[in-house]
């Protein structure tokens, strides 16, 4: 086995790894928290899926990679491809469709009382939850076709129909139709991620302007935790932007310029992985609230009897 393989194999159950521990530590402190303190925000039903996506992520993208560059050899039939390969796009969508809700969601919340998104803020709140679990069912749905197409390997009647290779699996040719509802969904949900960033970082920069004179007042001004909150928020929206472009740019170089070349596909899993491997560690150092209600609640001495 080349030394290259081993490495690559290893980069990725590392990432796999920390990703799902990170994610895993988030989840159990906001379950630990709410069940100390009893209290739940209307964003939370949002972070829980999007921890849940980011371990169906890193599992189903990082682990058959892994194991792929360490054997060295395709260790999926065509049972197993059409299995892991349906929930590595189902999982996928599933993180664009909840990182733009995630982004929406806080929009509305922190918009100015007097604008239009405001009045929307009390029936986004109830619809919260429906949403997230039509993002399920839409995602599964969309999806439905890949188990028709993809298949454990190359057969001998597809040297013409214009499929290519995942490293260990292979994509048989998919009709334009097929591929219509997945790229509308990826339009629209990256397109309301932009448009949610931007107005995000105008409110920013809007409320820097109206406290910069509390800075000359206060030596130690404190920030909102709506804020707090929508700064983490555009950052999160943010590397999800910049690794879904990487990653969809080496992925359609790949399909549609060279046909060939697995170093495209590795550096578009790898970027793509990224993101869920990164976000919950953002979330537990910027949202406070929940580590600090888990940290208060572990240190809350035992009732006596």
């Amino acid at each position: 086995m080349p030394p290259s393989n081993m490495v690559l194999g290893m980069i990725f159950f590392s990432q796999v790894g920390v990703g799902v521990l990170g994610n895993s530590f988030f989840l159990g402190c906001y379950v630990f928290a709410s069940f100390s303190s009893h209290r739940s925000r209307p964003v939370d039903p949002i972070l829980i899926q999007l921890t849940v996506t980011n371990a169906i992520v890193l599992f189903f993208q990082g682990c058959p990679l892994g194991v792929f560059y360490v054997r060295k050899g395709s260790f999926l039939g065509n049972g197993g491809c059409k299995v892991v390969f349906y929930l590595q796009r189902v999982s996928r969508g599933l993180s664009i469709c909840t990182t733009a809700l995630l982004g929406a969601f806080q929009a509305v919340t922190v918009s100015p009382s007097h604008s239009g998104l405001a009045k929307l803020r009390a029936r986004v709140v109830k619809l919260i939850r429906p949403l997230c679990l039509l993002c399920w069912v839409a995602n599964m749905a969309i999806e439905i076709n890949v188990p028709i197409y993809m298949t454990g390997q190359r057969s001998s009647n597809s040297s013409h129909t214009g499929g290519y290779g995942v490293l260990f699996c292979y994509w048989e040719q998919v009709l334009k139709e097929a591929i219509i509802l997945p790229s509308l969904r990826e339009v629209l949900c990256v397109g309301g991620m932009v448009w949610a960033s931007g107005y995000l970082v105008c409110i920013l920069c809007s409320h820097h302007q109206r406290v910069r004179h509390l800075h000359s007042i206060s030596l130690s001004p404190r920030t909102s935790p709506e804020i707090e909150a929508t700064h983490t928020i555009v950052l999160l929206v943010g590397i999800f932007i910049c690794a879904y472009c990487i990653s969809c740019g080496c992925m359609l170089y790949k399909v549609y310029v060279t046909h060939s070349g697995n170093w495209l596909a590795v550096v578009s899993t790898f970027t793509s992985l990224c993101f869920p491997a990164i976000s919950p560690f953002l979330l537990i150092h910027r949202d406070r609230q929940i580590f600090e209600s888990c940290r208060a609640s572990w240190q809350r001495p035992p009732v006596h009897s």
